[in-house]
């Protein structure tokens, strides 16, 4: 009886205590830099997950956030659970075709973790400053907090995929408070106040959280064309604001490292003088032979372990009209190869980590046009797609990359 109480006890109460959050740290030995997860050895084998309705766009703030869909109102997420396999490419789905869902899909490949942006929120001050377009409505009215949770436990608890989650601090002048012309600014004290409120909500609502693997901040945030901030002008004021804000998560959560998502290896310098408190080097990175004199640059300058934020094959090849699947999945082998080949214990420096697949969907919206796609590089990135579209946005058309990982993760 006295077991049986303290399994209800468990079961009604335990879910919410810190003792679910899991122990990460990094740790350097003699043979190189490793990501420990509750005392064992996780290198990962991430995906940049972000699935689009086709017919959305950020561009023109119709694209919703994935955790919100749900289309057919049967209370699952469509992403999640119902997406379905086009085997023989055919975007028709006949009745004997079951829902299989992302998750199922991501787990079979081996992913072990994912990377996502916590902006979307139900603070109506933080929704002010995140220059989100319907950011109430993507959260407040479609995706609660209890919903979020419920999505993301299972993806860890069902799945065994956990979250590296992220704060934009600052790129795409999310979270600050200023106008996409003008730009974030890292010498405004303002800014910087909103911006760290911003990161302060992140960790405080995650923290527990036993899916949690790392926090990260920003998104190429020194690449001043793309994410509209003045880093790059300012790096000093960048770096030691970077730092500010690894020491308030560290403040608050002791018990996951903190990463920084850079725009390829610049500003390293740096990073090394002003930025002391970041973990991990995190970079996004596209090579089409492995990323040659990363890892060495990296242990001389800023001795950190490297995680890849973002790589693959960002703009891919057509021949005679169609996507060469099988070049595709040669630069993406030859990514994974050079990652995996300098973690601890391999080549020197020993101090890969993993990386995270850029992406795991075509996003049909960056090459230009929400309801078709462009025969360009960046509507083309994904692991799968959704065929010609006819099929809906839950088709998923597996490519040889898919099958690629498969195999070289299942016997990783």
């Amino acid at each position: 009886m006295r077991l049986i109480r303290w399994v209800l006890f468990c079961t009604l109460f335990c879910w919410t205590g810190s003792v679910n959050a899991a122990e990460v740290k990094t740790q350097k030995s003699s043979d190189g830099w490793r990501l420990m997860v509750n005392g064992k050895p996780f290198f990962i084998k991430g995906m940049d997950y972000s699935p689009t309705t086709i017919g959305e766009s950020s561009d023109n703030h119709t694209r919703r956030n994935w955790m919100a869909v749900d289309d057919d109102h049967d209370g699952r997420n469509d992403f999640a659970y119902q997406t379905w396999v086009d085997v023989d490419r055919t975007n028709k789905r006949s009745q004997d075709v079951k829902e299989v869902g992302d998750f199922e899909l991501m787990h079979a490949m081996g992913v072990n973790a994912i990377r996502l942006y916590h902006h979307p929120t139900s603070d109506p001050g933080l929704q002010k400053i995140n220059a989100i377009a319907s950011a109430e409505l993507n959260y407040t009215k479609e995706l609660t907090v209890e919903k979020e949770q419920k999505i993301l436990r299972d993806l860890f608890s069902r799945y065994h995929i956990m979250v590296a989650m992220g704060d934009l601090l600052g790129s795409y002048t999310v979270g600050t408070g200023a106008s996409w012309d003008a730009g974030t600014d890292y010498t405004d004290p303002k800014q910087r106040a909103n911006m760290l409120k911003s990161v302060e909500e992140m960790v405080k609502r995650y923290k527990n959280e036993p899916y949690i693997l790392m926090w990260v901040l920003g998104n190429e945030n020194n690449l001043q064309q793309y994410t509209h901030t003045n880093a790059s002008l300012n790096p000093e004021a960048y770096a030691r604001f970077v730092n500010q804000a690894a020491l308030l998560i560290k403040k608050i959560d002791g018990h996951h490292p903190v990463a920084i998502a850079n725009g390829a290896d610049l500003l390293l310098e740096y990073y090394a003088k002003y930025a002391p408190a970041i973990d991990v080097f995190g970079l996004n990175k596209y090579s089409y032979g492995g990323f040659y004199e990363l890892w060495s640059k990296v242990g001389s300058i800023y001795d950190r372990p490297v995680m890849l934020t973002e790589f693959g094959d960002l703009y891919p090849v057509f021949k005679n009209g169609q996507h060469n699947e099988a070049l595709q999945a040669k630069v993406h082998r030859l990514s994974w190869e050079d990652i995996s080949n300098h973690r601890a214990g391999k080549k020197v420096p020993g101090n890969s980590i993993g990386g995270f697949v850029f992406q795991w969907v075509d996003q049909w919206w960056q090459g230009g046009d929400p309801w078709h796609q462009k025969q360009n590089g960046l509507a083309y990135p994904g692991v799968t797609s959704m065929g010609d579209g006819t099929g809906g946005s839950l088709t998923r058309q597996m490519r040889k990359v898919y099958w690629m990982y498969k195999e070289v993760w299942g016997k990783d």
